[in-house]
């Protein structure tokens, strides 16, 4: 049987979690079946702060790989074309774009599906592609409604395919609202599991406890829940740090309002990118994690991650809709919404072992045992297939 040929369209090579899905999905498939070649989006070292962590891993995957700068002309600016654009009444874009079309349809005539890693990659495209081109439109799903409506600033009526892991219907039908036509296929996020970090220990003796958080310093990453709670513990003179961990700048990310209304300033620490998170939580000897949640779902590899280390995590939840198992710490991932529950519920963890332990035993064990992508592959390898 001949290999389907995919081509995965991917944003960049950061190392963020669309590109960190991307990867998991490379080293599962099954090479056998699969042919793969990414096209990314944007092109190498073009930022200083983000290198291209998941480029070299692809290509040691055997991975081929396309950059759109070699498929797509940008318009030319400056003085002079605009002026003969306005002679030749915008023709020279016209023959731009409709070139760019052309070299678009040329590459995705190569392949058996194109697949979009994020509605957000889908959207930049959206213009070079002809209306009637895809019957169907794959598209693996990076946000959450509420990060902003944008996302889903495109043509509804559209045959979508949707694959993400939201994992009840109201949810579903909640974050697709307004699309005509769409199916749903559930994936969620998975990564190659190990126990081999599965090192955390409730700590009775040191006197100073550590709350950390892992997350990519942005306004879309919003932190300010946390630093609410963070103040109340302080206030009720609890002997806490509070470190972020994540590549970006907290004032560019306009944390810096929430830390000075707050009066938290210098009782932050924000340390930066690391390069092996599971290494960073055992040598730092983190007794708690906060994270983002979405209706009971933790939203992000990082999450994931820290289940292996077997650290205990609580969520604040940024999911509109009705979560029926709000503000619970007798679940595997505990989301809140009222900020003095979750203060009551970090104090248990960071301070009763039982509850403590308890919580890192469910969420090691629901990562180890359900979200293994060698074990989840084949919902994807289905799809391919059809």
């Amino acid at each position: 049987m001949s290999k389907k040929k995919i081509l995965f369209i991917v944003s960049d090579f950061y190392h963020n979690g669309a590109q960190r899905e991307m990867y998991e999905f490379d080293s599962a498939l099954n090479k056998d079946k699969f042919e793969l070649t990414i096209l990314s989006l944007v092109e190498l070292n073009t930022r200083l702060d983000l290198r291209d962590y998941f480029y070299e891993k692809h290509l040691c995957l055997g991975t081929k790989i396309l950059l759109l700068k070699d498929f797509i002309k940008k318009n030319k600016k400056g003085l002079v074309p605009k002026i003969l654009n306005k002679i030749l009444r915008n023709s020279l874009n016209l023959k731009v774009r409709d070139n760019n079309i052309r070299n678009l349809i040329t590459l995705f005539d190569n392949y058996d599906k194109v697949i979009f890693m994020g509605e957000y990659v889908y959207q930049s495209l959206s213009n070079s592609i002809p209306v009637d081109y895809f019957k169907e439109i794959f598209i693996f799903i990076m946000c959450s409604r509420f990060q902003s409506e944008s996302y889903r600033n495109f043509e509804k009526n559209k045959q979508f395919v949707f694959m993400g892991g939201f994992d009840n219907i109201r949810q579903i039908e909640y974050e697709f609202e307004g699309f005509s036509n769409y199916k749903y296929e559930f994936m969620p996020l998975c990564l190659t599991v190990t126990n081999e970090y599965n090192k955390w220990q409730f700590n009775e003796r040191c006197k100073t406890k550590k709350i950390g958080i892992f997350t990519r310093l942005h306004k879309d990453k919003p932190l300010d829940p946390f630093l609410y709670a963070y103040q109340v513990l302080l206030s009720q003179d609890y002997n806490i740090e509070l470190h972020i961990f994540g590549v970006g700048n907290y004032k560019y990310a306009e944390y810096d309002r929430y830390i000075n209304n707050l009066d938290l300033n210098g009782k932050v620490h924000f340390r930066g990118h690391q390069s092996d998170m599971k290494i960073t939580i055992l040598e730092e000897k983190l007794d708690l994690v906060w994270f983002q949640g979405y209706n009971n779902l933790p939203a992000g590899f990082a999450a994931l991650e820290v289940c292996l280390t077997g650290t205990p995590q609580i969520f604040w939840d940024f999911f509109i809709g009705e979560n029926k198992q709000i503000n619970r710490l007798d679940v595997v991932y505990p989301h809140y919404k009222d900020l003095l529950a979750f203060v009551e519920a970090s104090k248990k963890v960071l301070y009763d072992n039982k509850v403590a332990d308890l919580l890192s035993d469910k969420q090691f064990h629901d990562v180890f045992n359900n979200r293994d992508i060698f074990k989840n592959i084949e919902n994807i390898e289905k799809i391919l297939l059809e």
